[in-house]
């Protein structure tokens, strides 16, 4: 993953920098994608049920993919 990769923080709606939350540990591995947060609050609430929050993140992807592709 790039460095520069953000993803929505499903709990609290922040936009995630991945690797600044993998650095303080705040990244949750999934077979589908790494999970990013912005505090150890939202990554615990989101593991008692990532399945809960996993179709906002689905959702916030594929906007910033058509918008990604809008603008090109």
């Amino acid at each position: 993953m790039s460095d520069t990769t953000k993803i929505l923080d499903p709990i609290c709606d922040m936009i995630v920098n991945v690797a600044e939350a993998r650095d303080q540990g705040l990244t949750m591995e999934m077979a589908d994608r790494e999970y990013a947060f912005c505090s150890h609050g939202c990554l615990v609430k989101f593991s008692k049920s990532p399945q809960t929050y996993i179709p906002k993140v689905d959702a916030w992807l594929k906007d910033q993919a058509h918008k990604a592709k809008a603008g090109n």
